[in-house]
């Protein structure tokens, strides 16, 4: 019997590890990660803390309303990398159409086309991604926006920020797996 509960604890564990969210199952994530000298940094409020390779450049940012960790690999060319801005709101977050016509209006407004937008479901939470993509500083330039409430006064507002069309589709999933290490303290 103990044998058995062990086998099924090691089951569970091995399936739930491998389980991809709903939005890296949107963009196709299928590559398994196996990171080495990954460090880990708390935003300044210390509500939480964000994993990612140790050569990468980080920047904190703080004011009454967020609190902000950005980060990119500097060591690689704009049009080879993403830029990463992870940020705790104070405030409300309610996905409803007022928001989603609002959000798709500030997109169209700073000249981008809205790919793809959807309310995801995880864990019984509810959060909005929305993908858009135009043209910035004279290069293609893809825009990933994710909003997730943390409580009823708390949210994050994520966004994968990436300039170029080479490797899209890997650059996406690789910013989807550092998003998704993303712990609330």
């Amino acid at each position: 019997m103990k044998y058995l509960f062990t086998i099924l604890v090691a089951h569970s564990l091995l399936y739930s590890c491998n389980q991809k969210s709903e939005l890296a199952l949107f963009f196709n994530c299928n590559k398994d990660y196996e990171i080495s000298d990954l460090k880990t940094l708390n935003d300044i409020n210390k509500n939480y803390t964000v994993t990612y390779p140790s050569h990468w450049k980080s920047s904190l940012y703080f004011d009454d309303y967020q609190s902000d960790i950005y980060l990119a690999d500097t060591t690689k060319s704009l049009t080879s990398t993403y830029i990463l801005n992870i940020s705790n709101k104070k405030g409300t977050f309610i996905v409803n159409e007022d928001f989603k016509t609002n959000n798709i209006a500030t997109l169209k407004a700073l000249g981008l086309a809205i790919i793809n937008e959807k309310v995801l479901k995880n864990k019984d939470i509810q959060y909005y991604y929305i993908y858009a993509k135009g043209n910035r500083n004279q290069l293609p330039y893809h825009q990933i926006q994710l909003y997730k409430p943390l409580n009823s006064s708390e949210f994050f507002d994520i966004k994968i920020e990436i300039y170029g069309n080479q490797q899209l589709e890997e650059r996406i999933c690789d910013a989807i797996y550092f998003v998704e290490l993303l712990k609330v303290s």
